[in-house]
């Protein structure tokens, strides 16, 4: 749905009430309804703007962004475009990947862009056609954390909170995963399938960057150290360009 909008909506805008209506069915389509369906500007309203800026901006935190959708702006554009970010639950399992997260009922940071989805869709493939195809007992890739149903602020992370970055289980050579407190010296891990997921993540045309400390992966220039990512991988992806409508 294309939307024109005759003034600002949101944080200070002019916020005519068919304005505020129009962002709303447009952010709702996208799966942003952290509001109710009115002409009414609210804390969700203004939330799900924020939130989406800030999936524009590759952000791992919801950032200092304005919360105001402007006419001929960067938001609104990038709103209409054919690759707009959408907003959902990350798959539940498929070819070369599991979500240990969707069956953790005590937590819910299984939330996130549609781009996210796509990645690690995309990078499972391409796990199980390098490496499982041949290793069928090895672990699949299994993804954990990624950010709350409306994204924002987590206690768990201090990213997490945009729906671009996910947390991943370390592989065992029992072809389960997790229980793994460190990759140097824990003889339970298994390097090899962790490099072949690392290189399929890369492989996927928005991946950015994954933190991880196993000392011979970040030699071979899979991850980089960064406190707390002994025990999981996190990797992050980045926005594309907008594509026309």
């Amino acid at each position: 749905m294309l939307i024109e909008i005759s003034g600002s909506v949101g944080q200070g805008g002019t916020n005519t009430s068919s304005d505020v209506l129009a962002v709303k069915q447009k952010l709702a389509e996208l799966g942003f309804e952290f509001f109710a369906m009115n002409g009414h500007v609210d804390s969700g309203l203004i939330a799900a703007i924020r939130l989406f800026q800030s999936i524009l901006a590759g952000r791992s935190t919801v950032g200092s962004v304005d919360g105001r959708i402007d006419v001929g702006g960067k938001t609104l554009r990038f709103m209409q475009s054919a690759n707009a970010p959408r907003w959902q639950t990350m798959p539940l399992e498929g070819t070369g990947f599991v979500n240990f997260e969707a069956k953790d009922r005590g937590d819910h940071h299984d939330f996130g862009t549609n781009w996210l989805a796509e990645t690690i869709i995309g990078a499972g493939k391409a796990y199980q056609k390098a490496f499982r195809s041949n290793k069928p007992d090895a672990a699949p890739l299994t993804i954990n954390d990624v950010s709350l149903p409306r994204g924002g602020d987590t206690p768990d992370h201090a990213g997490h909170e945009t729906g671009l970055v996910c947390d991943i289980r370390l592989p065992r050579k029992n072809g389960q995963s997790g229980g793994i407190k460190n990759p140097n010296t824990n003889k339970a891990y298994d390097r090899a399938a962790m490099r072949a997921q690392l290189k399929a993540l890369h492989a996927q045309p928005l991946f950015s960057r994954a933190l991880f400390n196993d000392h011979a992966l970040i030699k071979q220039g899979l991850c980089q150290w960064a406190s707390g990512h002994n025990d999981h991988a996190h990797f992050e992806i980045r926005p594309p360009a907008p594509k026309g409508a």
